[in-house]
């Protein structure tokens, strides 16, 4: 081997992590623009004439409501209505942006957790994320924007960790802006606020405060203030279904056009939603469970989101969105129960192919079975390695609210 060589491949074995980061990204792309033309019924039937009336209307327009997503999303569409990209680019470029976001905070988080500082695992965990199938299918063909919370998300969890109380409930107000299934990692903030006291009731006000500036522009144009409120209502109740496509436990009670006792099952399942994360909560208090432990609190994370999922009704398949990062998150930090990321994000994968492309690989009840027996087990890993065997805090809790 000649010395230029040589210094090749020394040169490649000192960079190997720069270039597997390049390589991956560029697959990642490649695979994101295979999509890019796709079509689904969703952006039909919703974001391009929510596009075409936002286009139509200009910034007056941004005073009413059009769509049922909230207002700075329609802000950064109306942004988006004055490039020439088009509706189709726009949406998808949105979301292939935050692909990069959620794939970077999702490796800061896993870097943060490590207390090697080693750059390996947070690349892996960058070109899981961002090559995951589940995530180029919501951004690149569906047009979707679930990367865009669940990267805020990611960013929240992250200065919490680092007990930055202030910058931590700024980013998960953010997330709660995009999108309402944000509330779903909100417990997780409230154990953590009774385990540790390392937070105050005040910082859960900084939330809605967050939601509020960033409706601003629209308010100053007009918009009643109260809409930052109702549209997250409104939307609870969008298509009055029990299930929407998501193996939970209404799977085995109805079919998915079903709206027969829709308003009592709605009740029930937040009922039993609040009651059996209460009940975690009771465990973790009697236990004097840390959560400051990374191990402790992403386990407690993966079995909250879980559990909302599982119990709340109308439910769609995107829903799971958070859950598949975490625990891809989980598995890569703690190097064990590696197949509890690919089982799960199997799932979401069924889920998307039945609305996407009308593919039903299994039938929902089916999958159901697997998805509770999954959920089922991570409630057992979470009582044995979190409740009973985790990381306990000291007798002596230091209070720190800053």
């Amino acid at each position: 081997m000649t010395k230029i060589e040589n210094k090749i491949f020394d040169w490649i074995r000192k960079n190997i992590i720069l270039i597997f980061l390049g390589a991956i990204t560029i697959l990642g792309i490649v695979i994101h623009l295979c999509g890019i033309d796709f079509k689904s019924d969703d952006y039909n039937s919703f974001l391009y004439p929510w596009w075409v009336g936002i286009k139509s209307s200009g910034v007056q327009g941004l005073a009413t409501q059009i769509g049922n997503y909230n207002i700075p999303y329609q802000i950064i569409t109306y942004l988006f209505t004055l490039t020439p990209l088009g509706p189709l680019y726009s949406y998808k470029v949105l979301s292939i942006a935050f692909d990069f976001v959620l794939a970077l905070s999702a490796a800061l988080l896993v870097y943060s957790f490590d207390s090697k500082k080693s750059y390996l695992k947070p690349v892996l965990t960058y070109g899981l994320v961002f090559c995951s199938m589940t995530v180029v299918l919501n951004s690149s063909f569906w047009a979707q924007c679930d990367s865009i919370y669940v990267s805020f998300i990611l960013l929240s969890i992250y200065f919490l960790k680092k007990e930055k109380n202030i910058q931590s409930f700024v980013m998960l107000g953010i997330a709660f802006a995009f999108k309402l299934q944000a509330v779903f990692i909100l417990p997780v903030f409230l154990f953590y606020y009774v385990c540790t006291r390392k937070t105050s009731i005040l910082h859960f006000l900084i939330i809605p405060a967050v939601d509020f500036v960033m409706c601003l522009p629209a308010i100053i144009l007009g918009r009643n203030p109260l809409d930052i409120i109702t549209i997250y209502a409104e939307q609870t109740d969008y298509g009055k279904l029990i299930q929407m496509n998501c193996p939970n436990i209404y799977a085995f009670m109805c079919e998915g056009n079903d709206m027969n006792n829709y308003y009592l099952f709605k009740t029930l399942s937040i009922v039993l939603t609040i009651t059996v994360l209460g009940a975690g909560l009771c465990m973790l208090i009697y236990k004097r469970t840390d959560l400051t432990d990374k191990q402790n609190f992403l386990l407690a994370s993966i079995w909250t989101v879980f559990t909302c999922i599982i119990f709340l009704s109308s439910m769609h398949e995107r829903y799971a969105y958070l859950l598949d990062i975490l625990t891809i998150i989980y598995a890569v930090v703690n190097v064990k129960r590696v197949w509890l990321p690919i089982v799960c994000n199997l799932v979401s994968l069924r889920g998307y192919c039945y609305y996407l492309f009308a593919y039903d690989v299994l039938d929902i009840k089916i999958t159901a079975i697997v998805y509770i027996a999954v959920y089922a087990y991570v409630s057992y890993i979470f009582l044995k390695d979190v409740v009973m065997n985790g990381k306990k805090m000291n007798e002596k809790l230091q209070i720190k609210t800053a």
